[in-house]
């Protein structure tokens, strides 16, 4: 196995350019996306680079063929996966990464499984590269409010992930879909975490309004 992070994404890479040539365009304009994000957040763009070759490698298999590799990989396969099987490619990625190239840096290992549907706790890396994922230049052309949550997230990367959020849960009701309980569970918990922050500080102690209230 290779050992370096270097050598790590050259195997990563050549394995991912066997994939779709369409695919691999994909993954370069998302490198392109996610290596400008991590050195505006301060992150290593070498473990940015492994993630993000990483993160496509089983996009194009087919349905059955995610099932059958989530499965093989002890990946827990919930009804909404059985229906959407391609929300599997994340983390049936991770496994490979970490058993067949070593790697094993959680953060790098963290993004590839989430990136699709993302996590209510994620680590920095893993942000970059979900909305990286969501706003490089194709998808921005498709659905022009990523252009937006883009921008925002070189000022705020929570933020911009709940905006995409919402406008995921628009649009899988627009189109009559429900929402992957996991993805649902990561929105909720953005919700509460946005409220809390953005929420005024309070105008008395706590003592002093449990001192009110029993008056």
């Amino acid at each position: 196995m290779p050992s370096s992070i270097a050598a790590q994404t050259a195997a990563v890479r050549a394995e991912l350019e066997t994939r779709p040539k369409g695919l691999v365009r994909h993954v370069l304009r998302v490198l392109e996306e996610a290596v400008a994000l991590a050195g505006h957040w301060d992150v290593d763009g070498e473990r940015v680079e492994l993630a993000t070759w990483g993160h496509d490698l089983f996009r194009a298999h087919a349905p059955g063929e995610q099932l059958r590799l989530a499965r093989e990989a002890g990946i827990p396969v919930d009804p909404a996966d059985e229906a959407s099987p391609v929300l599997l490619h994340g983390p049936i990625a991770a496994g490979v990464l970490r058993e067949r190239f070593g790697v094993v840096d959680e953060d790098v290992v963290a993004a590839v499984r989430d990136h699709t549907l993302g996590l209510a706790e994620m680590p920095l890396l893993a942000k970059i590269l979900l909305i990286a994922d969501k706003v490089e230049r194709h998808k921005r052309a498709r659905a022009p409010l990523m252009r937006e949550v883009r921008m925002l997230a070189w000022r705020d990367l929570d933020t911009a992930l709940l905006c995409w959020a919402d406008w995921k849960w628009v649009d899988e009701r627009t189109r009559g879909w429900g929402s992957h309980p996991l993805h649902w569970q990561a929105r909720v918990a953005w919700v509460a975490e946005h409220h809390a922050d953005a929420a005024l500080p309070g105008r008395v102690s706590a003592a002093a309004f449990a001192a009110a209230a029993r008056k």
